[in-house]
């Protein structure tokens, strides 16, 4: 009789297991990419590189879950914080503009 090898939950991922799960990810990231907000792409990209780096370096497939969830909300964070610096280098031109308006109304109204 025949046994049939089954990997354990402990093994690292084959090469072919890394494919599979890197193909997981990716093909449905790149199938929608163009239709996704600047958030969504920057928390997809968190949680595909999370995935693969938890299919590389863990020892389940629950490692590359893991990095993925990890890597999803690091992507998360990484686009609040360039949408909060946008939006303080925007309000900085703004206020820069408004005053020199002013110094202008002024300079006009003097005259």
């Amino acid at each position: 009789m025949r046994r049939h090898h089954t990997r354990s939950a402990r093994q690292p991922v084959s090469g072919a297991g890394f494919r599979i799960a890197a193909f997981t990810v990716l093909i449905p990231l790149l199938a929608t990419g163009c239709a996704m907000n600047q958030t969504e792409k920057r928390t997809g990209t968190g949680a595909a590189i999370g995935a693969l780096g938890g299919a590389l370096l863990g020892t389940s497939r629950e490692s590359a879950a893991i990095g993925a969830a990890v890597g999803a909300a690091g992507g998360y964070i990484y686009d609040q914080y360039n949408k909060r610096e946008d939006a303080e280098s925007e309000n900085a031109q703004l206020r820069q503009e408004n005053e020199r308006l002013k110094q202008e109304a002024a300079a006009s109204s003097g005259e």
